[in-house]
């Protein structure tokens, strides 16, 4: 008889793992509150970063290993689109720098990143991307240009390892049969259990349910949820043409924004910083803890409004023809981050037969295509033991992102002290 396994939440983590795990033989069964893509994963969007710089050796190989498997994986045919990535960072940011160029010579080590470009200020960087020509950034800003990078359409992406899932047998429960309320620990043996009442129980459970993994799971504090802002506007058909083609643009200061969608036309903005935090009494131990609060729950969670001013900052200083666009779709997509980056996969103290994979820390969407194969290295205990070292479960840490010397962090604020902005009621083109 086939192993039995059984994945908590159908984001990045347990999709990839799923895929991986019915493709080696085992008997799969998934749940998750809402069907994929649902609208708690981080993961439901338009788009997602694909990049392999990384200052450390092993998340730099993993990060190439996954762009070739975005680019030639059958799966994610059309998903993918090579399109490069811009890179601004103020001078004055050492450690934002250092990163980088730690980055860059280790792509070098796996044999990537020869064909990285540089430009110098306003000038250099127009002339390269007619989607920038009316750029003003200042002439001492270096750009980086990466052509070996892009993005993938990652609610598209989710669909189809689902799809896949579905064709390979995967069995996948969802609504309140197949939200996760909670582990119950019956002499070492764990059983999840779900809204509806029931239990359920496997060989071996993966808890991967991304930021609300504290709701279902005490952590000891591993990880806290962060909202992270992002925002949109739509395009005319004319400034379509003009800007599909761009690379995505990442300033380390005022943010990010992506190629527009074909076939919507929306044009993505996302707000760098620590975002935000939803401080509440610990529902699986003792204190405070950050968990999300999603907007299909609450709708009038849209942004800041001091995140209009960084918005408009960025189309302003880049794109300043689009600046007059109205913002719409404003949300938070809540991440799991943890002190130092790195994912938390390994199995959960006090449980014979219980696993955690969680703790993306905002770059683990990049790894849809190959982070379910270390979770599975994982759960066989073959896992390499640097690579466990790095994802161990950890005595009680307080997680701080600040430590970090490659973010660029705003001061954290609380859901409750945010003035939201309201959305336009006008109408859309």
């Amino acid at each position: 008889m086939s192993k039995s396994v059984l994945i908590v939440g159908c984001g990045v983590f347990g999709l990839s793992t799923a895929l991986e795990l019915v493709q080696k033989g085992y008997k799969v069964t998934a749940l998750d509150a809402y069907p994929i893509p649902s609208p708690w994963s981080a993961a439901t969007d338009y788009n997602k970063i694909i990049r392999a710089e990384y200052a450390d050796v092993l998340h730099t190989r993993l990060g190439v290993e996954a762009i070739h498997a975005w680019r030639t994986d059958p799966i994610f045919d059309g998903i993918y689109q090579e399109c490069g990535r811009v890179l601004i960072t103020p001078t004055h940011h050492q450690g934002r720098i250092e990163f980088e160029n730690l980055g860059i010579q280790n792509l070098r080590l796996f044999g990537e990143g020869s064909r990285i470009q540089y430009f110098r200020g306003s000038e250099g960087l127009s002339n390269k991307f007619r989607a920038f020509r009316y750029n003003t950034i200042h002439e001492e800003y270096e750009s980086k240009y990466n052509p070996e990078a892009g993005i993938a359409h990652s609610s598209n992406a989710l669909i189809a390892v689902y799809k896949k899932c579905l064709q390979l047998g995967v069995e996948f429960i969802f609504h309140d049969k197949g939200k996760a309320v909670g582990v119950e620990n019956d002499h070492g043996q764990g059983y999840v259990l779900t809204a509806d009442g029931s239990k359920h129980t496997a060989d071996q459970i993966v808890i991967s349910s991304g930021a609300a993994t504290g709701y279902i799971l005490d952590l000891k504090y591993q990880q806290e949820a962060s909202a992270l802002f992002v925002t949109h506007i739509k395009l005319t058909p004319e400034e379509y043409k003009i800007f599909k083609d761009m690379p995505v643009l990442f300033d380390a200061e005022l943010g990010y924004f992506f190629p527009p969608d074909p076939a919507t036309h929306i044009f993505k903005i996302a707000l760098p910083g620590t975002g935000a935090s939803n401080n509440i009494p610990n529902p699986k131990g003792e204190s405070q803890i950050s968990l999300p609060r999603y907007k299909n729950n609450v709708p009038s969670d849209t942004m800041p409004r001091e995140c209009v001013v960084q918005a408009k900052q960025i189309l302003g200083k880049y794109v300043p023809e689009l600046a007059y666009h109205d913002l719409i779709d404003c949300k938070a997509a809540w991440v799991a981050n943890t002190s130092d980056s790195n994912f938390l996969i390994d199995r959960v103290p006090d449980f014979l037969n219980v696993y955690v994979a969680t703790g993306d820390s905002a770059h683990g969407f990049k790894f849809l295509p190959n982070i379910g194969k270390y979770i599975v290295q994982k759960l066989e205990g073959v896992l390499d033991p640097e690579i466990s070292a790095l994802w161990k479960w950890r005595k009680r840490v307080n997680v701080d992102i600040k430590q970090n010397r490659y973010r660029i962090v705003s001061e954290p604020i609380d859901l409750a002290d945010i003035e939201w902005m309201q959305e336009s009621s006008r109408p859309r083109l």
